[in-house]
């Protein structure tokens, strides 16, 4: 089964190297990665590592517009994992 959420990623305030992920919809899932190819791959590793909780499984991602509405100044990209 694919599920797709909206995370958010931004730079980190004290590393620039360093880019930040959250996703709005996941209280509590976020990660980092070294540049956006790492974010994105940290990412999928974080968003897949929590489909072993049925809360992530029962969630209902928020669309992607409403998603970019909410975080007009951040990068908002869908993360998509198979299990």
């Amino acid at each position: 089964m694919k599920y797709t959420f909206p995370a958010i990623f931004e730079k980190d305030k004290e590393n620039p190297k360093l880019i930040n992920v959250t996703f709005p919809d996941l209280m509590g899932v976020v990660t980092f990665g070294e540049g956006m190819d790492d974010a994105r791959a940290m990412a999928k590793d974080v968003l897949l590592s929590m489909l072993d909780f049925d809360y992530v499984k029962n969630t209902k991602p928020t669309s992607l517009e409403k998603t970019k509405e909410n975080f007009k100044d951040k990068i908002v990209e869908l993360v998509e994992v198979e299990k």
